[in-house]
């Protein structure tokens, strides 16, 4: 009798759970189908807004944490507005035979928002260089979800009212998604390098020429021509002076130097895109570009510079390849104006049986598509390629002057202006402290993050600018050295320090950066702008090695840092061992303690532990190094004079060892002016070095992370013909036909 009512009882409990789980989850269904389609179109429409608002701001904004952000954003967007597409589909699916309601009318209404989603906003088409090549799964992409959009459109068609609102919002779509497959074809690797061929000269135009005077008679001559662009020509602008320091103008004569800039960075544009595409130039590209530049202000051939990888990024990660025309700025103008005529007739149409919420959504849509057309054609007015366009058209000059006066062109941002920050002595005795590093080096992610944490920026500065163009001005055009040059200025100091840079590059890097840190961290500590432009450039320089090591040439800099830094963390941890153990007076255990039994020994273990922990805290203080106490510490452990002889096991020690022993030499430079000059244009041959022997596309992907202060130094080399994309004879001359 107990066995049937026990088993009674428990049927009737389980029973009464399945009964509550049921009501959850059918209460739970219900509110996901009435919501998750509005929920999904919500969340494609704030993807829209977020990536049209930020997209473009990847130029100037190096903070990684942004950069992960617009990716999440970029990848989120097109399977959230794919996945809306699939619901509305079910939903009409699921329908059959029945009529269409006035709620599934209204989501169908929704499907071509969808589809102008999948468009992408103008400011951001590729995240990065990568994406382009995916054009093809773009296409096919655009393929299905217009075939799925016009299935939607079938199925849910009940009349001519919204109907034909959404035929309009289709063909906007179709607009806004054909512009994304094709500029991110055009930007695919394969056809911008076919997009910028040789013009081949007219021979045959001037063979008949001369067969045609020759049979009437006159004596013909050939001539030779050098051919050169029209740049300088075309691109100037009257009362722009770009040979004057702009603390030295006015307003309106900054304006107008600002404006030669854009010109002539529109022109080299055209004939320096080529390096993005790693083909090579014509001498005649040379001598063009230096013509342009010649006498200029080290500002302004920096600005120029800095327009001309603007525009090169808008045309690798944007629409600007699409809109930057007529037909471009044709179809804007007819978006919007369609979108506002849908929105018009959308409100005009009578007996609306929609829910509020559907209501206020799909007006949401319409508002929000209305307002990225206008921030889109606000892009396209504001932008650099524009500005040339209204510069070169001069009865538009007011129009430029009002678009001056709402964005100065004094004030655009194009890149970052700052430069990554490393250091390797501060990486080694741990100067910034991690709460959760046992955490991170469980999970074997504790290097990678603290590479992130130790990196800092640095403005580039006007004077460290100048630097940078004085060394390139007076470089030969056969080739950059990694130092040769500045050493053998120098004499006898120079030919004492030639053995550091005729190592492997990776390593050179490595032993000036610790040498230059040995230096700036020097007990008699004093300031003078090459000191300061000298340690900068060290540190970005070990950033670039570390972070980004394919930017150099080739070599196991990762590997050879990793061993360097260890190994001074060694030599710091024995320091701060015995700093540690010369301060703390360890105390024996009294004998009486072992007697205590029960509740006090327990409490006495807790004490003893607390007490432990706080010693421990203690003593990590005590044995915390600053820089410069770390540095007297390495000069002082590591004995220069000694001839050191590394053992395959041991290389480690190499570099460190050199390090040391190059700032013992520099040290010996007495005139502490003559030594940071030369420590100052040593960094700037390497930082031409490393520019100059990086492929053009890994420069590319720089500019989509704030761009980098070593592309700006390839470019400018690449226009004084210090590069080697002109390897190339010159092209075959004009023939310009003399009759006598």
């Amino acid at each position: 009798m107990i066995l049937p009512i026990i088993a009674a009882l428990s049927s009737g409990v389980v029973v009464k759970k399945m009964k509550v789980t049921q009501v959850f989850s059918s209460r739970f269904n219900d509110l996901w189908e009435e919501w998750e389609l509005r929920g999904v179109v919500f969340v494609s429409l704030t993807l829209q807004i977020l990536l049209i608002c930020l997209g473009n701001r990847r130029k100037y904004i190096r903070f990684a944490s942004f950069w992960g952000v617009i990716w999440l954003f970029y990848l989120m967007a097109d399977p959230v507005a794919i996945y809306a597409l699939g619901i509305i589909t079910n939903k009409l699916t699921k329908l059959n035979s029945q009529s269409v309601d006035a709620t599934t009318e209204l989501h169908a209404f929704w499907a071509p928002f969808l589809l102008l989603h999948l468009g992408g906003p103008d400011t951001i088409t590729a995240y990065a260089l990568e994406d382009n090549e995916l054009w093809l799964r773009h296409f096919l992409s655009l393929v299905t979800q217009t075939v799925v959009t016009f299935y939607i459109f079938l199925m849910a068609w009940t009349g001519p009212n919204i109907s034909i609102l959404t035929i309009v919002m289709i063909f906007a779509g179709l607009v806004k998604y054909g512009e994304r497959v094709y500029v991110l074809w055009a930007a695919s690797s394969e056809q911008f390098r076919d997009s910028i061929p040789d013009p081949p000269p007219n021979y045959s135009k001037i063979l008949d020429q001369q067969k045609l005077m020759e049979a009437e008679g006159y004596d013909v001559v050939p001539h030779e021509v050098i051919e050169v662009r029209d740049v300088i020509v075309e691109n100037k602008v009257d009362g722009a002076d770009l040979s004057s320091q702009e603390k030295n103008l006015n307003r309106e004569q900054l304006y107008k130097r600002k404006q030669g800039e854009l010109l002539a960075a529109r022109g080299l544009v055209n004939i320096f895109q080529r390096l993005f595409a790693d083909l090579l130039l014509s001498f005649e590209d040379h001598d063009t570009s230096k013509s342009v530049l010649k006498g200029k202000n080290f500002l302004a051939a920096f600005n120029i510079i800095e327009i001309e990888l603007g525009i090169m990024y808008d045309l690798l990660y944007t629409k600007a390849k699409a809109i930057h025309t007529k037909w471009g700025f044709a179809r804007r103008i007819t978006g919007l104006v369609l979108i506002c005529i849908v929105l018009v007739l959308f409100i005009r149409i009578k007996d609306q049986h929609y829910s509020v919420a559907d209501l206020y959504l799909t007006f949401i849509l319409l508002a929000v598509a209305i307002i990225l057309e206008i921030y889109a054609l606000a892009v396209l007015l504001f932008s650099d390629k524009t500005a040339c366009w209204l510069i070169k058209e001069k009865k538009f000059a007011i129009v430029l002057d009002v678009i001056n006066w709402l964005q100065p062109l004094t004030k655009r941002r194009r890149w970052s202006d700052h430069i990554a920050q490393y250091s390797l002595l501060s990486f080694a005795i741990k100067e910034k402290h991690l709460p959760c590093h046992q955490i991170l080096e469980f999970l074997h992610i504790d290097e990678k993050v603290e590479k992130l944490f130790y990196k800092h920026h640095k403005k580039v500065t006007d004077d460290l600018k100048k630097l940078i163009m004085s060394q390139l001005t007076e470089m030969q055009p056969q080739g950059t050295t990694r130092g040769s040059r500045v050493l053998e200025k120098f004499n006898e100091m120079g030919k004492n320090l030639k053995w550091s840079i005729e190592l492997e590059f990776d390593q050179s890097i490595l032993i000036w950066h610790i040498a230059t840190e040995l230096c700036y961290h020097s007990k008699n500590k004093y300031c003078i702008k090459s000191m300061e432009m000298s340690e900068c450039l060290s540190q970005y320089m070990l950033y670039i090695l570390v972070m980004y090591p394919m930017m150099l040439p080739t070599g196991i800099g990762r590997i050879k840092f990793r061993e360097t830094y260890i190994e001074a963390m060694k030599l710091f941890d024995e320091f701060k061992s015995n700093k540690a153990s010369e301060d703390t007076e360890d105390k024996a255990p009294s004998n009486d303690r072992e007697n205590i039994r029960g509740y006090k020994k327990y409490v006495m273990k807790c004490a003893g532990f607390c007490a432990g922990a706080w010693r421990h805290i203690n003593n990590w203080k005590k044995r915390k190094l600053d820089i410069t106490s770390a540095c007297n510490q390495l000069r002082n452990q590591v004995k220069t004079k000694v001839i050191l002889t590394v053992a395959k096991g041991d290389r480690s020690k190499y570099v460190l060892f050199h390090g040391c022993r190059l700032a013992s030499q520099l040290d010996e430079i007495e005139k502490r002016e003559d030594r940071w000059k030369l420590i100052s244009e040593v960094w700037v041959e390497m930082l031409c070095y490393a520019a100059s022997n990086c492929k053009g596309s890994y420069h590319a992907q720089q500019l989509r992370r704030g761009g980098e202060l070593l592309t700006h130094v390839w470019l400018m080399m690449a226009h004084f013909g210090l590069t080697d994309n002109f390897q190339i004879p010159h092209a075959p001359a004009i023939a310009e036909l003399i009759v006598q």
